[in-house]
């Protein structure tokens, strides 16, 4: 449906149906900002964007420009926890340009939600990566050009807490097959995480990885399961294995020898040709049957 400027103004509310509570998450993942459509006032259509880890349930809200601040922001996304078939207990946001603003909206929304600045908001890049090749493009306004890429400053990775550095570390791969068809799953992979699987891919496509081996290998597990982790990168320009978390922190894990660097560009290649889809395991020996941790991971362009 084309959307005219005037149209903006009020919310649209969502429709929840009672079977959307059945697979809705109590895991929301959040995105307010600017889209390529220019309403009739001249005005770029700004929305707020919110949809569960499942992608049930999904709210499309626009707001009028002038209305795009913490406090208005805020008082939309109340109005939906008292309407959402399932009540949030974590909210993620991914974009980085909007942190100040989301962060002082979501502060203190209410008992038992937490706000988790985080890329690894996976439902939402596949409906927002929707929204761009369907739904805008039919808009009134719409504008191509305007669809911006957030590009991030790379910092300097920082180093692994010594406590957390692992011994070693090598490139595996594993069948995509074993985790579509739940050979990998939730009883296996120790304090992990498996994002959603995008779509279009073959079953018997390899998945690179990273394995990690240490011997403080709970510890290390542990503290990745609650660092909000988005993805792996061999910057083979630094010669560095870099683990990157939260919106915008990036550890040094380990330099990569000659030999690894090549290794490193092989993962690389292994990463697009699966549309950014890899995996980190971290181990206590190569000997052992378990895994302390396994992470499905994609690497997104934001």
């Amino acid at each position: 449906s084309t959307m005219q400027g005037d149209q903006l103004d009020g919310p649209r509310p969502a429709e929840f149906k009672p079977e959307d509570a059945i697979d809705a998450t109590d895991t929301w993942e959040l995105d307010c900002y600017s889209r390529p459509v220019v309403g009739r006032d001249g005005k770029k259509l700004w929305e707020l964007l919110i949809c569960d880890s499942s992608g049930t349930f999904r709210h499309v809200e626009p707001i009028p420009a002038n209305k795009v601040n913490s406090r208005e922001v805020r008082k939309r996304i109340e109005d939906l926890i008292e309407r959402a078939p399932v009540r949030p207990r974590v909210i993620r946001f991914f974009r980085r340009a909007m942190f100040n603003m989301l962060n002082i909206a979501l502060a203190d929304l209410g008992a038992g939600i937490q706000v988790r600045p985080s890329r690894s908001t996976y439902t939402l890049y596949q409906w927002l990566d929707e929204r761009e090749a369907d739904v805008y493009p039919q808009m009134a306004g719409y504008k191509p050009a305007l669809t911006q890429s957030t590009f991030f400053d790379m910092a300097t990775p920082e180093r692994m807490p010594d406590a957390l550095r692992a011994d070693q570390f090598a490139f595996v791969s594993l069948p995509l097959s074993e985790i579509i068809q739940g050979g990998v799953n939730t009883d296996n992979i120790g304090c992990g995480k498996i994002c959603p699987v995008p779509p279009g891919l073959r079953d018997d496509a390899m998945v690179s990885g990273v394995l990690f081996l240490t011997k403080r290998s709970e510890s290390l597990a542990l503290w990745l399961a609650g660092s909000e982790l988005a993805f792996m990168k061999a910057d083979l320009k630094r010669r560095e294995m870099v683990m990157e978390v939260g919106l915008s922190t990036r550890y040094l894990m380990a330099r990569l020898t000659d030999d690894q660097r090549l290794e490193g560009q092989a993962f690389e290649a292994g990463k697009a040709n699966l549309k950014g889809l890899h995996f980190v395991g971290i181990q206590g020996s190569a000997e052992d049957d378990e895994v302390a941790g396994f992470w499905l991971l994609r690497e997104m362009d934001l």
